[in-house]
C-alpha cells in the first residue's frame, strides 16, 4: 500500500488524502480497528499514514505472537 502512495504521489499529496484512502481500503478486522480513530474531528484521530500504518502492524504484530504462543 506504501509503494501505491508513493507512486502516485501526484495524486496522494495530502496526508489526509493518503491517510481517507488508505482507510477506504480496510476490510473487516483491521477497518474495526481503526473505526474510532477514522473521524478527523475525534480528539486522537490519526494525523500521518505512517501512524495508522504503526497502529495497524502494533496490533497484528501482538496477535500474531499471541497466536504462535
Amino acid at each position: 500500500m506504501n509503494n501505491k502512495l508513493i507512486v502516485n504521489v501526484d495524486q496522494f499529496d495530502d496526508e489526509i488524502i493518503c491517510i481517507v484512502y488508505m482507510m477506504s481500503k480496510l476490510e473487516d478486522d483491521a477497518a474495526k480497528h481503526i473505526f474510532a480513530r477514522r473521524c478527523f474531528d475525534s480528539s486522537n484521530s490519526f494525523t500521518s499514514i505512517y501512524e495508522l500504518f504503526d497502529y495497524l502492524k502494533e496490533i497484528y504484530d501482538e496477535l500474531n505472537k499471541n497466536q504462535k504462543s
